[in-house]
């Protein structure tokens, strides 16, 4: 078995961002194999294992490949399976990175990306995992600080997702999570932005899609879409919150009153009311 540390680790690594639970790729492996070496199954992936002291997650590589007559991707590991191989599942560039030593793999130009401030697809298999559009939208938020934008093709491909139907395939539970995990991002109005940009928040939130549209066109901002400081009032007061404190749920708190009248029916279209009323 060989271990490289991957993903988001190496983001974080390159940008000199604060480390959180490690992410590694396994090769040479299969599933018995970490078993018996004592890592603990995910519970919600079968290839992916936690290490039971650190926490860090373990990724078994995989191949992937697209079923022709159902448009679905399918997933085979295997001790011959690359970490290549497995780069090539992931969503964006910029995650599609892995450490060998000093030495970086990199075949997808993730850290050129890095420095040019671009979230961009990795593969057109991108538009076949539906839960890629909140990756992306998570990101621009974790990144808008240091200037990072959705790469044009990127942003093309998840309207054609957005028209496909995609949104519709998330689980609300997905949605939800994304939702509170930008919360504690620098920026949390990026994530909504990206969204409405490529068509999947008037899907979600028909209401707060709303807010976007009416604010556009009262805005004179000539700047690149996802850099522009122009917000609705809302989105300002909910980057606001996030900048004056790390605590999930005094931002959700300030950005349920920001809302307003509307307050109810966008959180409740995020699944968010539960929280509200905890």
């Amino acid at each position: 078995m060989k271990f490289y540390p991957a993903g988001e680790t190496i983001t974080r690594r390159l940008l000199d961002l604060p480390q959180q639970r490690m992410e590694w790729i396994v090769t040479g492996a299969e599933d018995d194999d970490l078993i018996s070496a004592g890592f603990q199954r995910h519970q919600s992936d079968e290839t992916r294992f936690i290490h039971p002291e650190s926490g860090d997650i373990y990724q078994l590589a995989r191949h992937q490949s697209v079923d022709e007559a159902s448009g679905e991707l399918r997933y085979q590991c295997g001790r011959a399976v690359t970490v290549e191989n497995e780069l090539a599942t992931r969503s964006i560039t910029i995650l599609a990175m892995a450490g060998d030593g000093d030495d970086i793999i990199d075949p997808y130009d993730g850290e050129e990306d890095l420095i040019d401030g671009v979230l961009r697809h990795v593969t057109p298999t991108f538009e076949w995992l539906p839960q890629n559009l909140l990756q992306v939208a998570v990101w621009a938020a974790r990144l808008a600080d240091l200037g990072f934008c959705v790469a044009p093709a990127t942003s093309d491909l998840m309207k054609k997702m957005v028209a496909r139907g995609a949104i519709e395939q998330i689980p609300p539970h997905q949605i939800s999570d994304a939702v509170i995990q930008v919360m504690a991002s620098p920026r949390p109005s990026a994530f909504f932005r990206v969204l409405h940009r490529c068509g999947a928040l008037q899907v979600l939130s028909s209401e707060l899609d709303t807010l976007f549209e009416q604010h556009s066109k009262s805005d004179s901002g000539n700047g690149p879409p996802e850099v522009e400081n122009s917000l609705p009032d809302a989105m300002q007061s909910l980057d606001q919150a996030a900048a004056e404190t790390a605590n999930i749920s005094s931002v959700m708190k300030k950005f349920y009153l920001a809302l307003g009248d509307k307050a109810d029916k966008i959180f409740n279209a995020f699944g968010l009311n539960g929280l509200m009323r905890a």
